[in-house]
Protein backbone atom coordinates (compact mmCIF):
# COMPACT_ATOMS: atom_id res chain seq x y z
CA UNK A 1 0.00 0.00 0.00
CA UNK A 2 2.83 2.64 0.96
CA UNK A 3 4.55 2.09 -2.61
CA UNK A 4 1.02 2.42 -3.70
CA UNK A 5 0.75 5.87 -2.25
CA UNK A 6 4.27 6.35 -3.24
CA UNK A 7 3.41 6.11 -6.75
CA UNK A 8 0.35 8.57 -6.56
CA UNK A 9 2.28 10.99 -4.63
CA UNK A 10 4.80 11.34 -7.33
CA UNK A 11 2.34 11.10 -9.80
CA UNK A 12 0.66 14.48 -8.02
CA UNK A 13 3.97 16.02 -8.50
CA UNK A 14 4.90 15.11 -12.26
CA UNK A 15 1.40 16.63 -13.00
CA UNK A 16 1.48 19.57 -10.64
CA UNK A 17 4.90 20.73 -12.88
CA UNK A 18 3.16 20.09 -16.02
CA UNK A 19 0.76 22.44 -15.01
CA UNK A 20 -2.40 19.93 -14.27
CA UNK A 21 -3.23 21.08 -11.13
CA UNK A 22 -6.62 19.81 -10.54
CA UNK A 23 -5.27 16.37 -11.61
CA UNK A 24 -2.60 17.00 -8.90
CA UNK A 25 -4.74 17.46 -6.20
CA UNK A 26 -6.57 14.65 -7.32
CA UNK A 27 -3.77 12.24 -6.81
CA UNK A 28 -2.70 13.77 -3.37
CA UNK A 29 -6.02 13.15 -2.00
CA UNK A 30 -5.59 9.14 -2.98
CA UNK A 31 -2.33 9.39 -1.83
CA UNK A 32 -2.91 11.00 1.52
CA UNK A 33 -5.91 8.63 2.03
CA UNK A 34 -3.49 5.52 1.76
CA UNK A 35 -1.16 7.35 3.99
CA UNK A 36 -3.95 7.81 6.43
CA UNK A 37 -5.07 3.84 6.31
CA UNK A 38 -1.55 3.07 6.95
CA UNK A 39 -0.89 5.61 9.61
CA UNK A 40 2.26 7.14 7.77
CA UNK A 41 1.98 9.92 9.96
CA UNK A 42 5.51 11.69 7.85
CA UNK A 43 4.17 11.31 4.58
CA UNK A 44 0.68 12.60 6.09
CA UNK A 45 2.26 15.58 6.45
CA UNK A 46 3.78 15.46 2.89
CA UNK A 47 0.95 15.28 1.30
CA UNK A 48 -1.27 18.20 3.27
CA UNK A 49 1.53 20.32 2.48
CA UNK A 50 1.16 19.70 -0.79
CA UNK A 51 -2.68 19.89 -1.29
CA UNK A 52 -2.26 23.10 0.68
CA UNK A 53 -0.05 24.41 -2.50
CA UNK A 54 -2.28 23.34 -5.12
CA UNK A 55 -5.21 24.94 -3.05
CA UNK A 56 -4.14 28.44 -3.29
CA UNK A 57 -2.65 27.80 -6.60
CA UNK A 58 -6.11 26.59 -7.67
CA UNK A 59 -7.30 30.42 -5.56
CA UNK A 60 -8.93 28.52 -2.88
CA UNK A 61 -6.92 30.06 0.09
CA UNK A 62 -9.74 28.60 2.89
CA UNK A 63 -9.11 25.49 1.80
CA UNK A 64 -5.11 25.98 1.37
CA UNK A 65 -5.43 27.47 5.14
CA UNK A 66 -7.45 24.71 6.43
CA UNK A 67 -4.84 22.01 4.99
CA UNK A 68 -1.52 23.74 5.89
CA UNK A 69 -3.27 23.87 9.31
CA UNK A 70 -3.70 19.95 9.29
CA UNK A 71 -0.21 19.84 8.08
CA UNK A 72 1.06 22.18 11.05
CA UNK A 73 -0.86 19.76 13.58
CA UNK A 74 0.40 16.86 12.09
CA UNK A 75 3.90 18.14 12.34
CA UNK A 76 3.44 19.12 15.96
CA UNK A 77 2.54 15.58 16.97
CA UNK A 78 5.19 14.14 15.55
CA UNK A 79 8.19 16.35 15.81
CA UNK A 80 8.58 17.29 12.66
CA UNK A 81 10.86 20.75 12.64
CA UNK A 82 11.08 21.85 9.09
CA UNK A 83 6.71 20.80 8.56
CA UNK A 84 6.46 22.94 11.38
CA UNK A 85 8.05 25.58 9.53
CA UNK A 86 7.12 25.17 6.35
CA UNK A 87 3.05 24.93 7.75
CA UNK A 88 3.75 27.90 9.38
CA UNK A 89 5.29 29.97 6.31
CA UNK A 90 2.69 28.54 4.25
CA UNK A 91 0.08 29.72 6.65
CA UNK A 92 1.02 33.45 6.99
CA UNK A 93 1.69 33.50 2.76
CA UNK A 94 -1.88 32.36 2.88
CA UNK A 95 -3.36 35.07 5.29
CA UNK A 96 -1.37 37.84 3.58
CA UNK A 97 -2.88 36.98 0.32
CA UNK A 98 -6.48 37.43 2.19
CA UNK A 99 -4.66 40.14 3.61
CA UNK A 100 -5.82 39.06 6.94
CA UNK A 101 -2.50 40.52 8.33
CA UNK A 102 -3.17 40.22 11.89
CA UNK A 103 -2.94 36.39 11.29
CA UNK A 104 -0.29 36.33 8.95
CA UNK A 105 1.97 38.38 11.84
CA UNK A 106 0.54 35.72 14.04
CA UNK A 107 2.26 33.08 11.76
CA UNK A 108 5.58 34.01 11.08
CA UNK A 109 6.12 35.25 14.66
CA UNK A 110 5.49 31.77 15.72
CA UNK A 111 7.20 30.48 12.65
CA UNK A 112 10.63 32.93 14.22
CA UNK A 113 10.54 31.52 17.69
CA UNK A 114 10.72 28.14 16.58
CA UNK A 115 13.69 29.16 14.54
CA UNK A 116 15.31 30.85 17.43
CA UNK A 117 14.66 27.60 19.38
CA UNK A 118 16.20 25.52 17.21
CA UNK A 119 19.00 27.67 16.73
CA UNK A 120 18.92 28.12 13.07
CA UNK A 121 20.23 31.84 12.43
CA UNK A 122 19.46 31.51 8.62
CA UNK A 123 15.71 30.49 8.94
CA UNK A 124 15.12 33.25 11.78
CA UNK A 125 16.71 35.72 8.49
CA UNK A 126 14.18 34.27 6.70
CA UNK A 127 11.04 34.55 8.95
CA UNK A 128 12.34 38.17 10.06
CA UNK A 129 11.72 38.91 6.16
CA UNK A 130 8.53 37.55 5.93
CA UNK A 131 7.22 39.07 9.28
CA UNK A 132 9.20 42.76 7.52
CA UNK A 133 7.42 42.65 4.03
CA UNK A 134 3.93 42.37 6.48
CA UNK A 135 5.23 45.43 8.49
CA UNK A 136 6.05 47.21 5.40
CA UNK A 137 2.06 46.45 3.69
CA UNK A 138 0.78 47.57 6.87
CA UNK A 139 2.99 50.81 7.08
CA UNK A 140 4.62 49.99 10.46
CA UNK A 141 8.09 51.19 9.40
CA UNK A 142 9.47 50.95 12.76
CA UNK A 143 9.09 47.76 13.21
CA UNK A 144 9.85 46.46 9.73
CA UNK A 145 13.33 48.44 10.52
CA UNK A 146 13.32 46.47 13.83
CA UNK A 147 13.42 43.36 11.82
CA UNK A 148 16.08 44.63 8.90
CA UNK A 149 18.07 45.01 11.81
CA UNK A 150 17.82 42.25 13.23
CA UNK A 151 18.32 40.61 9.83
CA UNK A 152 21.72 42.68 9.63
CA UNK A 153 23.20 41.16 13.47
CA UNK A 154 22.26 37.73 12.10
CA UNK A 155 24.33 38.38 9.04
CA UNK A 156 27.49 40.00 10.92
CA UNK A 157 27.47 37.11 13.23
CA UNK A 158 27.35 34.49 10.17
CA UNK A 159 30.17 36.88 8.45
CA UNK A 160 32.37 36.25 11.60
CA UNK A 161 31.83 32.46 12.20
CA UNK A 162 31.72 31.25 8.50
CA UNK A 163 34.27 31.01 5.63
CA UNK A 164 31.69 32.39 2.91
CA UNK A 165 30.87 35.11 0.51
CA UNK A 166 28.99 38.31 1.95
CA UNK A 167 26.42 37.79 -1.05
CA UNK A 168 25.34 34.24 0.16
CA UNK A 169 25.43 34.94 3.43
CA UNK A 170 22.78 37.71 2.91
CA UNK A 171 20.77 35.67 0.41
CA UNK A 172 21.06 32.96 3.70
CA UNK A 173 19.31 35.67 5.71
CA UNK A 174 16.43 37.10 3.05
CA UNK A 175 18.35 40.43 2.63
CA UNK A 176 18.56 42.02 -1.00
CA UNK A 177 21.37 43.12 -1.85
CA UNK A 178 19.84 45.49 -3.98
CA UNK A 179 17.60 47.31 -1.39
CA UNK A 180 18.76 46.61 1.81
CA UNK A 181 22.47 47.49 2.16
CA UNK A 182 21.75 50.94 2.42
CA UNK A 183 23.35 52.31 5.45
CA UNK A 184 25.12 48.92 6.14
CA UNK A 185 28.24 48.44 7.97
CA UNK A 186 30.69 46.33 4.75
CA UNK A 187 33.84 47.47 5.76
CA UNK A 188 36.28 45.39 4.71
CA UNK A 189 33.94 43.01 3.13
CA UNK A 190 35.53 40.98 -0.13
CA UNK A 191 33.18 41.58 -3.22
CA UNK A 192 35.46 41.15 -5.56
CA UNK A 193 32.93 40.25 -8.56
CA UNK A 194 29.92 40.94 -6.81
CA UNK A 195 27.08 42.40 -8.99
CA UNK A 196 25.62 44.88 -7.36
CA UNK A 197 24.22 46.88 -10.43
CA UNK A 198 21.96 49.16 -9.31
CA UNK A 199 22.00 48.63 -6.29
CA UNK A 200 21.02 50.95 -3.37
CA UNK A 201 24.15 51.54 -1.44
CA UNK A 202 23.37 55.18 0.09
CA UNK A 203 25.24 56.04 2.86
CA UNK A 204 26.71 52.42 3.07
CA UNK A 205 30.56 51.94 4.60
CA UNK A 206 32.86 49.96 2.28
CA UNK A 207 35.77 51.54 3.67
CA UNK A 208 39.09 49.33 2.71
CA UNK A 209 36.58 46.53 0.90
CA UNK A 210 37.31 44.93 -2.20
CA UNK A 211 35.00 45.76 -5.13
CA UNK A 212 37.48 44.93 -7.69
CA UNK A 213 35.83 43.40 -10.87
CA UNK A 214 32.34 43.93 -9.28
CA UNK A 215 29.60 45.52 -11.58
CA UNK A 216 28.46 48.87 -9.90
CA UNK A 217 27.09 50.61 -12.32
CA UNK A 218 23.97 52.96 -11.86
CA UNK A 219 24.29 51.85 -8.30
CA UNK A 220 23.67 54.53 -5.75
CA UNK A 221 26.51 55.35 -3.92
CA UNK A 222 25.62 58.66 -2.72
CA UNK A 223 27.24 59.88 0.90
CA UNK A 224 29.30 56.70 0.87
CA UNK A 225 32.53 55.35 2.60
CA UNK A 226 34.60 54.29 0.33
CA UNK A 227 38.23 55.01 1.70
CA UNK A 228 40.96 52.96 1.02
CA UNK A 229 38.47 51.02 -0.93
CA UNK A 230 39.43 48.84 -3.98
CA UNK A 231 37.55 49.61 -7.51
CA UNK A 232 40.14 48.45 -10.01
CA UNK A 233 38.37 47.08 -13.08
CA UNK A 234 34.85 47.67 -11.46
CA UNK A 235 32.50 48.61 -13.25
CA UNK A 236 30.91 52.18 -12.12
CA UNK A 237 29.06 53.75 -15.19
CA UNK A 238 26.30 55.76 -14.34
CA UNK A 239 27.10 55.35 -10.73
CA UNK A 240 25.84 58.37 -8.26
CA UNK A 241 29.03 59.01 -5.59
CA UNK A 242 27.39 62.54 -5.00
CA UNK A 243 29.49 63.42 -1.69
CA UNK A 244 31.08 59.94 -1.37
CA UNK A 245 34.17 59.48 0.63
CA UNK A 246 36.94 57.76 -1.61
CA UNK A 247 39.84 59.35 -0.21
CA UNK A 248 42.49 56.83 -0.91
CA UNK A 249 40.61 54.70 -2.60
CA UNK A 250 42.24 52.37 -5.89
CA UNK A 251 39.80 53.96 -8.91
CA UNK A 252 41.59 52.69 -12.10
CA UNK A 253 39.13 51.56 -14.21
CA UNK A 254 35.64 52.75 -16.36
CA UNK A 255 33.65 55.61 -14.53
CA UNK A 256 31.68 56.81 -18.03
CA UNK A 257 28.54 59.75 -16.51
CA UNK A 258 29.31 58.70 -13.26
CA UNK A 259 28.42 61.18 -10.77
CA UNK A 260 30.95 62.63 -8.63
CA UNK A 261 30.04 65.67 -7.23
CA UNK A 262 31.23 66.89 -3.91
CA UNK A 263 33.07 63.86 -3.69
CA UNK A 264 36.24 63.33 -1.32
CA UNK A 265 38.80 61.84 -4.02
CA UNK A 266 42.06 63.31 -2.12
CA UNK A 267 44.84 60.81 -2.58
CA UNK A 268 42.97 58.65 -4.47
CA UNK A 269 44.37 56.23 -7.55
CA UNK A 270 42.62 57.34 -11.37
CA UNK A 271 45.76 56.92 -13.47
CA UNK A 272 44.70 54.84 -16.76
CA UNK A 273 41.01 55.91 -15.72
CA UNK A 274 38.07 56.04 -18.49
CA UNK A 275 36.02 59.02 -16.76
CA UNK A 276 34.85 60.16 -20.18
CA UNK A 277 31.19 62.86 -19.44
CA UNK A 278 31.74 62.04 -15.53
CA UNK A 279 31.04 65.24 -13.33
CA UNK A 280 33.79 65.69 -10.63
CA UNK A 281 32.29 69.15 -9.90
CA UNK A 282 33.18 70.94 -6.56
CA UNK A 283 35.23 67.42 -5.78
CA UNK A 284 38.44 67.42 -3.80
CA UNK A 285 40.79 65.71 -6.24
CA UNK A 286 44.43 67.02 -4.20
CA UNK A 287 46.77 64.95 -4.25
CA UNK A 288 44.94 62.14 -6.81
CA UNK A 289 46.91 60.53 -9.77
CA UNK A 290 45.28 61.46 -12.77
CA UNK A 291 48.09 60.31 -14.77
CA UNK A 292 47.33 59.29 -18.31
CA UNK A 293 43.41 59.19 -17.46
CA UNK A 294 40.67 60.14 -20.48
CA UNK A 295 38.93 63.12 -18.96
CA UNK A 296 37.21 63.79 -22.20
CA UNK A 297 34.16 65.89 -21.39
CA UNK A 298 34.52 65.74 -17.54
CA UNK A 299 33.11 68.16 -15.31
CA UNK A 300 35.68 70.06 -13.01
CA UNK A 301 34.12 72.58 -12.39
CA UNK A 302 34.76 74.36 -9.32
CA UNK A 303 37.28 70.73 -8.20
CA UNK A 304 40.01 71.18 -6.02
CA UNK A 305 43.23 69.62 -7.59
CA UNK A 306 46.29 71.15 -5.43
CA UNK A 307 48.85 68.46 -5.86
CA UNK A 308 47.13 66.39 -8.21
CA UNK A 309 49.24 64.19 -10.34
CA UNK A 310 47.63 64.91 -14.16
CA UNK A 311 51.18 63.15 -16.42
CA UNK A 312 49.45 62.83 -20.13
CA UNK A 313 45.60 63.22 -19.11
CA UNK A 314 44.05 65.15 -21.45
CA UNK A 315 43.13 67.58 -19.22
CA UNK A 316 42.34 70.15 -22.08
CA UNK A 317 39.55 68.05 -22.90
CA UNK A 318 37.44 69.08 -19.39
CA UNK A 319 35.23 71.42 -18.30
CA UNK A 320 37.38 73.33 -15.95
CA UNK A 321 35.58 76.58 -15.03
CA UNK A 322 36.54 78.11 -12.04
CA UNK A 323 38.46 74.81 -10.91
CA UNK A 324 41.55 74.97 -8.93
CA UNK A 325 45.35 73.95 -9.54
CA UNK A 326 48.23 74.49 -7.64
CA UNK A 327 51.30 72.16 -6.99
CA UNK A 328 50.92 70.15 -10.70
CA UNK A 329 53.83 68.48 -11.79
CA UNK A 330 54.23 68.29 -15.44
CA UNK A 331 52.27 71.00 -15.95
CA UNK A 332 53.54 72.94 -18.27
CA UNK A 333 53.07 77.25 -19.08
CA UNK A 334 51.11 76.49 -22.37
CA UNK A 335 49.03 74.48 -20.81
CA UNK A 336 48.34 76.61 -17.32
CA UNK A 337 47.74 79.30 -19.89
CA UNK A 338 44.96 77.02 -21.93
CA UNK A 339 43.62 76.24 -18.45
CA UNK A 340 43.16 80.01 -17.36
CA UNK A 341 41.57 80.65 -20.57
CA UNK A 342 38.59 77.85 -20.12
CA UNK A 343 37.84 79.75 -16.77
CA UNK A 344 40.24 77.74 -14.09
CA UNK A 345 42.32 79.21 -10.95
CA UNK A 346 45.96 77.70 -11.87
CA UNK A 347 48.89 78.94 -9.28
Amino acid sequence: MSQDADVLFKQGIQEYQGGNLQGAKTLWEQALSLYHTEGNLHHQGAALGNLGAVSQALGDLEEAIAYYKQHLSLAQEIGDRPGQQNALNNLGNAYSRLQDFPQALNSYQQGLLLTRKWGNLGLQGQALLNLRQVYQVMQNWEEAQRCLQEQWAIANQLRQTQNQDMLDIAQQVGLNPLSDFAGANLAEVNFHYANLAGADLTKVNLSGADLSLADLSHAQLSHANLEKAILSNANLRDANLQYANLQGADLRTVLPRADLSDANLEEANLSGAYLQRANFSRANLSNADLSNSDLTDVNLEEAQLTGTLLKQANIDKAHVNQAYFKDNPKLSSALKQHLRDKGAIVE
